[in-house]
């Protein structure tokens, strides 16, 4: 025996063969079977418009209005209105299939679904034989037979510009004035670039021409008139390629949108005119025509009943037969013209648009009226009336098209009666007041998932070929294979279907999602839309009907489903959410009402309604960014601790590139690396509600585990946060190590480092600011060296302060006091590697103290080359082993017997004796330090370990006279050489003992130039 788990009672085929969205398009058996009473209100016109009067009226009303109005003209023009979808043509089905049959009637009957025109002309004139009408059909069959759709449209378009061209500013009114004559809008679409953008394709002109050739597919819809859209203003961007008269015209559409709508007024106006001249209808033929058929008929003692299912599919003829159906029947007190009924189904719209005439030739025919079939159901009578509607159509596809034509004229069957399943059934999905079953869906899953696709901005709008063609359609063909799988609702129905907080049918509660989201991993989808849709959200998670979990094989959770049922209809309706305003608030709560708003606003952005706002989504980020930042353990390793907006700075801020949230405002600047990241989930809804009222410093309804959560991430993400701050700030093991070296290499400069000193040299040497360095030796240094020096010493209190922030800690967030010397000892020996600064990436932050250093290949060897010559120049006088003091002692000497002597150069005298009082503190033995250390080079100094060794002779500082010495012993050889040779002049004069004792003395000085000569080549 059946049962009703994974059960299905139709199939796919039934269903594509007799649900039809079309009226026209069912059998009459068919039409009957689903048809539902129609929601019909009666309406007074008030010019081109007109206003419900809260008089509803049924199908029989409406044929009985029809068909028993009697008119002084013996016309009787009545409209059918509402929006695509509403049911008009249903209506206008309806009531031909129910007219009462009679010879005295001729029915015409223009389906929407034949909207060419030679149907729409043959179906006017369908049984009357006349030469002139015959000759009207051949000509309209001649018209639209020699054309393809191409060449209709050219043709249409270039009789449109002719008609045009033809007038005149006295015929025409206002604004339109301006666009008269061959000159004006003619211009428009005669200029073959405009012209070729209004005949692009979906454009209106060359839709029109496809379906005034060929009837239209079921679901196609004929465009009703020219909209601004249609107008060739893209040519904005191309102005060059239009002719220069046509310019100025273009110009006047696109800076003045009043323009633009008078020239659309204009060409629907003469649109019709357009038409007709290219299917040879002009000079009112058409009206013509039906003169002549109503003539003909009223001879036969015929009444004409003319029934329009779109009156927008007989355009081109439009004018002409409003004149011919409108013409009194009576001339001079008898009936010359057949009297002639009127039903036409018209868009809401469109009606408004009618020329004045026709609404005024309405209007005199049927007292000011019209029917109206827009239809929006409140909440009391919805579920009964989509029930209604529903269960015809479920019961039809049930059954089958063939059966329910076998049964024509006879009740139509009803599948439930003899179906094995039906209690259980009925029990679980319930039935229709008409006693259809309404599975697989029950009331609440039907007002739903109708509101669901329900018109924008109109969400308790019954539009049933809506209903049909995206509900129940799609429900039983889609959802046939995973019924009969238990696996509905599958992913189709959950993306097609979203509630509607408009109509107020709420979304599950993002708290009852989270705890399906913990109980059931295995259908935890399908149970969420199954409790929204057919257990109409419950406020807490209940187990499903148990005739429905069993319908869809969705088993039972261990919860306590006594513990929250669905809103009650009447408190739905009290609180009905109008499009655009607040959302429904859900009895009293104890939270401010800005609070509960912004709540709901989370709610919304869970359901995935609407984005999350920028202050919530703010509210969010600023606690979670925050929580982690006073999180933060600065001293673990140690660093100096940073203020909140250093720590913004540095690249962790309460925005969306630190906290990325789905779906929330300002989301365009996370860039996809922000390392907190949360989706659109509902634990996730929960969890920001819990933030936001703790933002709002309101403890009510704050979970207990959320703020456990919040401490968690707060200590996950304070690691985030470092290594965040880390990497922005550029203080990584890489970028400390860059700037430890560029610290190195500017203590050398100064002389506070070299390549090969201890350790603890090196680290004092790195993380002082250099405010009080100088070299004492700065009279034997290049010029490069000292500019260098000087402007590296300018920037590196920016270096050191970076450098002490990263690896020490200070009082909050002042100077730094403590060093981590674990951490930076390491990096100070990789630093002290290698002293160049090649191919090193350097760090933002240590690129200033670094700039003086970048031409450190040419400043260590120019310094390196200055100090070995001034070396080599010394030895030449001041030999290794010789002492300073016999040297001095010599010199001494010297000067004093060349001033006794009265030699030249004794006015050099007083500034040699002044360098040798200078240099009374020299340390002599210095030299042989600087000789020892620049004897250590031997590679060339191109190669970077040469420019490490050659920094041991180049950085450590010498004695401060070194200078001064190899002045005093320069200028004292000079002089010395000076006087010697004055004395061998006066050796041939003079007495030959001063002679004698110069040139005992120069012998002395000049054989310590040679034992100094000596030494050096020795050296070599």
């Amino acid at each position: 025996m059946p049962k009703l788990r994974d059960y299905v009672c139709w199939d796919i085929e039934r269903v594509v063969s007799t649900i039809q969205t079309e009226a026209v398009v069912a059998s009459s058996a068919v039409f009957l079977a689903t048809h539902t009473p129609l929601q019909i209100q009666r309406a007074e016109i008030s010019g081109r418009t007109f206003n419900n009067t809260g008089q509803m009226v049924s199908e029989k009303d409406v044929l009985k209005d029809f068909l028993g109005r009697k008119t002084a003209t013996g016309t009787v023009l009545l409209p059918i209105v509402g929006e695509s979808g509403s049911g008009k043509s249903h209506l206008v089905r309806w009531v031909r299939e129910n007219l009462p049959a009679s010879s005295k009637r001729k029915v015409i009957y223009l389906e929407k679904s034949k909207t060419s025109l030679r149907h729409v002309i043959e179906s006017l004139l369908e049984g009357v034989e006349d030469e002139e009408i015959s000759k009207i059909r051949a000509d309209v069959r001649s018209s639209t037979s020699s054309m393809d759709a191409p060449a209709l449209t050219l043709r249409l378009i270039n009789e449109l510009m002719l008609a045009l061209a033809g007038t005149t500013s006295a015929g025409l009114r206002g604004r339109q004035r301006q666009l008269a004559g061959p000159k004006g809008l003619a211009l428009v679409l005669q200029d073959p670039v405009l012209q070729e953008q209004m005949l692009e394709k979906g454009k209106f002109v060359p839709r029109f021409a496809e379906h005034m050739l060929s009837d239209r597919g079921s679901d196609a819809e004929r465009p009703p008139h020219f909209s601004v859209d249609d107008l060739p203003l893209s040519v904005a961007s191309s102005m060059d390629g239009v002719a220069a008269p046509t310019r100025v015209m273009l110009r006047l559409l696109l800076s003045k949108p009043e323009m633009r709508d008078a020239a659309v007024d204009l060409l629907n106006e003469y649109w019709e005119k357009s038409v007709q001249a290219t299917s040879s209808l002009g000079g009112g033929r058409v009206l013509d025509a039906m003169k002549k058929v109503r003539e003909i008929y009223a001879q036969q003692g015929k009444e004409i009943v003319l029934l329009v299912e779109d009156f927008a599919l007989i355009q081109g003829v439009q004018g002409d037969l409003l004149d011919a159906i409108t013409e009194t029947s009576q001339r001079e007190g008898r009936t010359v013209l057949a009297p002639m009924r009127t039903l036409m189904a018209i868009t809401s719209g469109y009606f408004h648009d009618l020329p004045e005439t026709a609404g005024t030739r309405i209007e005199a025919s049927t007292g000011g009226h019209v029917y109206n079939l827009d239809l929006v159901l409140n909440e009391h009578d919805s579920e009964e009336a989509i029930a209604s509607f529903a269960g015809r159509y479920l019961n039809a596809a049930r059954v089958g098209r063939k059966e329910l034509e076998a049964h024509a004229g006879e009740s139509v069957p009803n599948r439930c009666e003899n179906c094995p399943v039906q209690t259980a059934c009925h029990d679980a999905f319930g039935k229709s007041t008409e006693g259809y079953g309404l599975y697989p869906f029950n009331p609440s899953a039907l007002r739903r998932t109708v509101h669901a696709i329900a018109p924008t901005g109109q969400p308790l709008a019954f539009v049933p070929r809506r209903v049909l063609s995206r509900a129940l359609i799609p429900v039983l063909t889609e959802g046939y294979d995973s019924i009969q799988a238990g696996s509905f609702p599958d992913e189709q129905f959950r993306s097609r279907f979203k509630s509607n907080r408009d109509a107020n049918d709420p979304p599950l509660a993002s708290r009852v999602r989270e705890q399906i989201e913990d109980l059931d991993q295995v259908d935890g989808a399908r149970r969420e839309k199954l409790l929204e849709f057919w257990a109409d959200s419950p406020t807490e998670l209940v187990n499903l009907d148990s005739g429905v979990a069993t319908a869809f094989s969705l088993p039972d959770l261990p919860v306590d489903s006594s513990r929250a049922k669905p809103l009650a209809p009447a408190s739905r309706s009290t609180s009905v959410k109008r499009p655009g305003g607040d959302p429904p608030v859900e009895g009293d709560s104890p939270l401010p009402r800005g609070l509960q708003k912004r709540l709901e606003l989370v709610e919304s952005w869970s359901t995935g309604d609407a984005g999350l706002p920028t202050t919530e989504a703010s509210a969010v980020r600023s606690m979670i960014s925050r929580a982690a930042f006073y999180r933060q353990d600065w001293l673990h390793p140690p660093v100096k601790p940073l203020g909140v907006n250093d720590a913004e700075k540095a690249g962790w801020t309460n925005k969306a590139n630190t906290v990325s949230i789905e779906q929330a405002a300002a989301e365009a600047l996370s860039r996809g690396d922000s390392p907190v990241i949360f989706k659109r989930t509902p634990t996730n809804a929960e969890f920001f509600k819990s933030l936001i009222s703790l933002s709002a410093e309101s403890a009510v309804g704050v979970r207990p585990q959320d703020v456990v959560r919040l401490s968690s991430m707060a200590d996950r993400y304070a690691r985030v946060l470092r290594e965040r701050v880390t990497e922005q700030s550029q203080v990584g093991d890489d970028d400390l190590v860059a700037g430890l070296r560029v610290s190195l290499m500017g203590a050398a400069l100064a002389g506070h480092a070299h390549p090969g000193a201890p350790l603890a040299q090196l680290y004092a040497a790195a993380f002082h600011p250099g405010q009080s360095w100088s070299r004492s030796d700065a009279s034997s240094r290049t010029p490069l060296w000292q500019t260098s020096l000087a402007s590296h010493l300018a920037k590196r209190g920016t270096l050191v302060d970076r450098l002490r922030g990263a690896l020490g800690v200070g009082q909050g967030t002042g100077a730094v006091q403590v060093i981590d010397a674990a951490r930076a000892r390491p990096l100070l020996r990789r630093a002290a590697e290698q002293w160049v600064l090649d191919d090193l990436e350097l760090p933002r932050w240590a690129q200033e103290a670094a700039q003086p250093l970048t031409g450190w290949r040419v400043l260590v060897p120019a310094q390196h080359a200055q100090l070995v010559s001034l070396l080599q120049e010394v030895r030449q006088w001041f030999p290794r082993g010789e002492r300073s003091t016999d040297l001095l002692s010599q010199l001494d000497a010297s000067l004093r017997v060349a001033a006794e002597l009265g030699l030249e150069g004794g006015n050099q005298v007083p500034a040699i004796r002044q360098l040798s009082k200078t240099i009374e503190d020299a340390d002599w033995a210095s030299l042989t330090a600087l000789e020892r250390d620049l004897a250590k080079l031997t590679l060339d100094l191109e190669v970077p370990a040469a420019i490490t060794a050659a920094l041991q002779g180049v950085v450590p500082i010498r004695d401060p006279h070194l200078a001064d010495m190899h002045q005093l012993l320069q200028q004292a050889d000079a002089f010395l050489s000076d006087a010697l040779q004055a004395a061998e002049a006066r050796g041939q004069t003079a007495a030959s003992t001063a002679s004698q004792q110069m040139e005992g003395l120069m012998d002395a000085w000049q054989q310590i130039a040679q034992d100094a000569q000596m030494a050096s080549e020795g050296e070599a």
